[in-house]
This record gives structure tokens, sequence and C-alpha cells, in this order.
């Protein structure tokens, strides 16, 4: 393995680091993080989903996603209804104010991709994000064959 490969998890730490500095300074008007904003966006493409759900797409724990999405609840940005086919469970739905601001987040979002991918040509971005997809993959599947053996 050469220096560059082996440096793969070190760069995408930095990458990782500097996202959650400009995701935290960008939301900070909406009381919003690095680690909320995501559940707000899985809830614009998938309204009504339960919080296990959100825990899956998101890739986090149970417990996460409840402290998480209480405080989204205490900013007023999503709201929970009883799952009329499961009473132990809840769907979720963002609420207007949070519909009102998923397109600026959208947008600060965009400005970022667009700061990081500078100088890049359509098929670079292709390459590093179909890349990425086969890292992440690979990480996933690395993580589900590890739950199994415990």
């Amino acid at each position: 393995m050469n220096e560059k490969t082996a440096s793969l998890v070190r760069l995408m730490n930095k990458i990782y680091r500097c996202t959650q500095v400009y995701t935290d300074e960008a939301l900070e008007k909406f009381q919003l993080s690095s680690g909320t904003y995501p559940y707000l966006m899985v809830l614009s493409r998938c309204e009504g989903i339960s919080q296990k759900q959100i825990s899956k797409e998101l890739n986090v724990d149970k417990a996460m996603s409840a402290r998480v999405i209480k405080k989204l609840i205490e900013l007023g940005y999503v709201e929970k209804q009883e799952d009329e086919k499961d009473c132990r469970a809840c769907k979720l739905f963002l609420t207007d104010k949070a519909k009102s601001i998923v397109p600026e987040i959208k947008n600060d979002i965009n400005k970022w991709i667009g700061f990081i991918t500078e100088g890049f040509d359509e098929e670079e971005n292709e390459f590093v994000a179909d890349y990425l997809e086969k890292v992440l993959f690979n990480a996933k599947r690395y993580r589900k064959n590890d739950k199994e053996e415990i």
C-alpha cells in the first residue's frame, strides 16, 4: 500500500472536521449543527418515517437519534405523530418552520460542496463521488460483519 493510500483515513477525518466547522458556523443562525441538520434533510425527503428508520438512514444509534429529535422538537422543527398501526412507534414530520429553512440549509451545503470541489470538472466530481460511495459501502459492510461476529 502506498503512502497516499495509507493516509486515506487521516484525509477523510480532516475533511469531515472541516465540514463540521463549516456547517456549524453556517447553520448557527438556525440553532442547528453538523449533527442535527442531517435529520431535517432526511425528513425533507421522507416525511412520516420512524425514529428507527431515520437512525438506520443516518447510520447512527437510536439513543443519538432520540437526543437529536428531542432537540429538534424543542426548536420547533420536528413534530411526532403516533403511528396508527403501531402505538409504540411515532412518525416524524417537519414543521412549517423547518420547511421554510430547508432550502437555505441546502444552499449552505451546496456552497460547501462548491468550495471543496473547486477546480474539479464533472468527470472528477463523479469519480470522487463513486469512489467515496465504494469506501462507505465497504465500511458499512465491515461494521455489519463485525456486529454479526459478536
